[in-house]
């Protein structure tokens, strides 16, 4: 393993149609070291046209967006990269989205009022795998 491996940040892509809520987990994530939002998106369509620009290690994903479940963009995003992480941090857990979400290939399923240490340690552990 190289010096330059383990340096390397966490690529995060953010999906979350609430701006305000968009805006708190951006000033999370950039505030860390070792993650690197490199892209934002507040729909399935905006999400689709991100995920052809950059590559990420990992997806934080909201199930709720204005036109359609963020579930159905799991698979997406595996087709391009098929490691990378995925995780569900949603206020709309009712059990159809989490069981559909999990039967898609969500890695991690997380209430958006889950501890910001808890969502970042999560980001951390599947961004790294």
């Amino acid at each position: 393993m190289t010096g330059e491996a383990v340096t390397r940040q966490i690529r995060v892509m953010l999906v979350e149609d609430h701006s305000d809520f968009r805006a708190l987990m951006e000033v999370l994530l950039n505030g860390q070291s070792d993650i690197e939002l490199l892209a934002q998106a507040g729909s399935l369509a905006e999400a689709r046209e991100q995920a052809a620009k950059f590559e990420f290690d990992i997806v934080v994903l909201d199930l709720g967006l204005p036109d359609g479940n963020g579930a159905d963009l799991i698979a997406d995003f595996r087709r391009s990269n098929p490691e990378v992480g995925v995780l569900i941090l949603s206020a709309s857990l009712d059990a159809a989205g989490v069981e559909k979400a999990t039967r898609m290939g969500a890695d991690e399923i997380m209430d958006k009022l889950a501890p910001l240490e808890e969502v970042l340690g999560t980001v951390r552990r599947l961004g790294s795998a």
